[in-house]
């Protein structure tokens, strides 16, 4: 309870002496003067009038590194230099000089404040002339950021924009996944990322599929494109990979909401499979839930695995004593869940009734 009162995101909380002292407030109010007066000379010179001359920009500049959620700057910044990023006029090394310019001012913000939406967008703005731009860079700044804040989405949601446009190989990015998983299992956005890297990892696995390349991607089924399925020697690793996980954090829900997208993958692949792998597949996986709450009988993940695969394993059961007996199960542990979360005791029940 005491280390989460003083730090908050990982943070060390500041004591109030030191955050309201005299000396502090007082810097603060002249900062905020000062911003008041930069900013109305700001939006009269650019965004009133216009101006694109040096001391404009460089005004811009100022504030933007000050507060870089004001997207009518970034806007007045794109403006200038969008004419000249795609115009004819200049040299190339003018052009290459403007950007490098531009993005040193986007990364000073960002530095600041490394979750603006404006400033990122930016950032995609000014990167997408990929001819003008090192994307090697761009890719280790994203590896930089993403070393101090992992779970950064806007930073792993402009890496994927990169990729895009670096031609990045989806393997070298699927094993950067697996590295940032392995430093942190609580990483959502490792974890979604990898759901969307494995299927293009893995779009040709038989001789048929790559004699038919883009081909085979184009065939339509009753007008809905196929659905791609993971091959089980991958799904075989994934579950490794996400039980290892389990076992070290049990009590985190980016693993198992990973694991509940591999089973869809699984059972979806019945007819590639075979009846008899699936049922081997999530026998397993029951195990592997009673082994997790044999060491952590009331952790709420694994019992609501658990009761979804049982329910699974009884909509496969042929009518009889064994579906009762699985749906009794079910209902135990939807029961005991309701308990133990009391507040989604009333998805828990209705799930119950439902069975």
């Amino acid at each position: 309870a005491s280390a989460s009162a003083s730090t908050m995101h990982g943070r060390k909380r500041e004591p109030k002496e030191v955050k309201y002292s005299e000396k502090r407030v007082e810097a603060k109010k002249k900062k905020a003067k000062l911003y008041g007066q930069l900013s109305k000379q700001v939006h009269e010179r650019c965004i009133g009038q216009k101006n694109f001359d040096e001391d404009s920009l460089m005004l811009s500049a100022k504030l933007l590194e000050m507060n870089c959620e004001l997207y009518s700057l970034w806007n007045y910044r794109k403006e200038y230099l969008k004419p000249k990023l795609q115009g004819e006029e200049g040299e190339e090394g003018e052009r290459r000089a403007l950007v490098g310019k531009e993005l040193k001012l986007v990364e000073a913000a960002l530095q600041k404040n490394p979750k603006s939406y404006a400033t990122w967008q930016h950032r995609k703005w000014v990167v997408a002339h990929k001819n003008l731009v090192d994307l090697k860079h761009e890719l280790a700044l994203c590896q930089m950021l993403l070393a101090v804040d992992e779970r950064n989405f806007h930073c792993w949601s402009y890496r994927r924009y990169v990729v895009k446009l670096s031609e990045t190989d989806p393997e070298d990015e699927l094993e950067f996944t697996t590295e940032k998983i392995l430093q942190n299992f609580s990483n959502y956005s490792s974890w979604h990322y990898r759901s969307a890297l494995l299927p293009e990892v893995n779009k040709v696995t038989t001789l048929d599929e790559l004699i038919k390349g883009d081909q085979g991607d184009a065939e339509k089924d009753e007008g809905k494109s196929k659905e791609q399925i993971l091959p089980l020697h991958v799904l075989d690793q994934e579950f490794k990979l996400v039980k290892e996980a389990f076992f070290t954090e049990p009590e985190d829900q980016s693993s198992w909401l990973y694991h509940s997208w591999l089973m869809s993958h699984l059972t979806r692949g019945e007819d590639k499979f075979g009846a008899t792998e699936v049922d081997k597949h999530v026998e397993e996986e029951i195990t592997t839930c009673q082994e997790i709450l044999e060491i952590e009988p009331d952790c709420k993940w694994p019992l609501l695995t658990l009761a979804r695969l049982f329910e699974l394993q009884a909509r496969r059961a042929s009518a009889g004593e064994t579906k009762q007996q699985l749906k009794g199960k079910v209902k135990d542990l939807y029961n005991k869940l309701a308990t133990l979360d009391v507040m989604r005791k009333g998805y828990y029940r209705d799930a119950a009734a439902a069975l």
